[in-house]
């Protein structure tokens, strides 16, 4: 009854609704017919080998590997598992097969897929008597591609390593969940891609300021002036100019080493000074500072998150770990909808009737604690009043409260 009012409603006449998908997949019509799964893959749209840079750069970059460390910190807060069932058995089955998983590691590496990747990657062993999950194995994205089956109107995952044929990965226990696609791609977007064109900036920085503290030192060079030397009347200009290298590069070895044991050795005449380049490095911190805040926000975080305090205000600083914790609530989200399915698919493989399967994160850390309470206090009071006058119901109040 209710579908017929809101069709009346909307004016809309049954006959004009028609089942099925009418708009086209635009993939379908760029893949080849070949018989070869291979040729048939669905382009990723972003070279896929950026997977890799994108592994390289977490272990190798400063910035990215402390935002990777800081989005697993923080998203796995602690969790609980609960089972709605009259069975205590299935209770207690969770429990083990929780321990079995080491859930909390779990947590931690589904975690680390999703912020390297933008998706999680796993596939179900079930055991030889089909009564149980025996492990998970993370299987590597950099690894799974997709086809486009126009029967079923799907995406369908295959495993492609090295030169060995691809394998189609069964849907039932492979389970690719990513963050966020492009439109018409079964494939995840990573989130530290945008900051790869920083990275390989900083790289080149590096390397730059690694040469400069070769030749000068971070602190200053030695500025030495030595008499001119004489010509002699027989030696041609080659001969002479080759003379004076040998005897600076003579000299240089002499004085490095002997400034090294603290000791400066000279002729009379000869003019030593020591030159800071201190304030020409200021340039170059200035960029380096640059660059880093560019490869944190490709990184989707914000500076401030990371100790960068340059022109962030508290204020600013408020927001952006605000926006930092809606971030981190979606990773939990997609972590927690895989969970809870391991979770499920074990207790019916067990033979265990349940009604659902709640896989609870603990609260994210607030940044100020003491004005959230106040806040949720001040509210609870409101609503108390609104509830009393009989204005809303208890329904109502529990929704604005955000109770289940």
């Amino acid at each position: 009854m209710a579908l017929w009012q809101w069709f009346k409603k909307k004016n809309v006449q049954l006959s004009a609704v028609s089942a099925g998908r009418v708009s086209i997949e635009p993939v379908s019509q760029f893949l080849p017919k070949s018989l070869e799964i291979k040729y048939r893959f669905v382009n990723s749209r972003y070279p896929r080998e950026w997977l890799y840079v994108i592994e390289k750069s977490v272990i190798a970059n400063p910035n990215l590997s402390q935002m990777f460390e800081l989005i697993i910190d923080l998203a796995n807060t602690g969790h609980n598992v609960e089972v709605i069932s009259n069975s205590e058995e299935a209770k207690k089955e969770i429990d083990i097969f929780a321990e079995k998983l080491n859930a909390d590691s779990l947590v931690n590496q589904l975690l680390a897929q999703i912020a390297l990747y933008g998706a999680i990657s796993i596939e179900i062993v079930v055991n030889e008597r089909l009564d149980g999950i025996n492990k998970i194995v993370r299987v590597p994205a950099t690894t799974i591609y997709f086809t486009y089956n126009e029967e079923t109107d799907t995406f369908e995952p295959y495993q492609q390593v090295g030169s060995l044929d691809p394998i189609k990965l069964n849907p039932e226990t492979y389970i690719y969940e990513p963050l966020l696609t492009m439109d018409g791609s079964p494939y995840a977007m990573p989130p530290f891609i945008a900051a790869l064109s920083s990275v390989e900036v900083q790289e080149e920085l590096l390397t730059q300021l690694k040469g400069i503290a070769k030749k000068l030192g971070l602190i200053g060079f030695l500025d030495v002036e030595f008499p001119q030397l004489q010509r002699s009347p027989n030696e041609t200009e080659f001969e002479y100019q080759k003379r004076l290298t040998e005897y600076l590069n003579n000299i240089a070895q002499s004085i490095s080493e002997n400034m090294a044991k603290g000791v400066f050795l000279h002729f009379e005449g000869t003019k030593a000074q020591f030159k800071e380049v201190g304030g020409s490095m200021s340039g170059a911190r200035d960029v380096i500072e640059m660059n880093e805040q560019w490869i944190i926000s490709g990184a989707k975080g914000q500076p401030s998150l990371l100790g960068r305090t340059t022109g962030s205000t508290e204020t600013w600083a408020t927001i952006a770990y605000e926006q930092f914790v809606r971030m981190l609530q979606n990773y939990q989200r997609l972590v927690r909808r895989v969970m809870e399915r391991l979770y499920k698919f074990h207790l019916t493989l067990k033979g265990y009737s349940f009604e659902d399967v709640n896989f609870i994160f603990n609260p994210l850390p607030q940044l100020k604690p003491d004005a959230e309470i106040e806040m949720f206090a001040k509210k609870s009071q409101a609503v108390a009043l609104l509830l009393q006058s009989g204005i809303i119901d208890i329904e109502k109040a529990k929704e604005i409260m955000e109770v289940e």
